[in-house]
């Protein structure tokens, strides 16, 4: 899986990814949202808090591509996959979900 660098997180949210007890799981936290990327297993998983309380848990396997857009005052991350893509993290609370599925 394709990863934006360290630095691309930096410039759109402020942050830099940290690795876990596991190298190779990264997470960043932007606001009330947790993203948290396993390259090796291709996975993805974006969790939306209220206080201590997660509120939105989305979570994608076989993840090809992240990619980091930032335009207009808003920086989002992109979780693409061979079955299609969703706008996963963004500067602002919210949360949307587009899966489609290629022939």
């Amino acid at each position: 899986m394709q990863v934006p660098s360290d630095d691309e997180f930096v410039d759109a949210f402020g942050v830099s990814p940290e690795a876990g007890d596991e190298p190779w799981i990264k997470a960043v936290r932007v606001e009330d949202v947790l993203l948290s990327f396993d390259v090796h297993a291709a996975s993805v998983r974006v969790r939306w808090f209220d206080g201590d309380e997660p509120v939105v848990d989305l979570y994608r396997e076989r993840a090809d591509r992240m990619l980091v857009r930032s335009g207009r005052g808003e920086s989002h991350v992109v979780v693409s996959s061979r079955t299609g893509s969703w706008p996963c993290a963004s500067t602002r609370p919210c949360a949307s979900s587009h899966d489609t599925t290629s022939p």
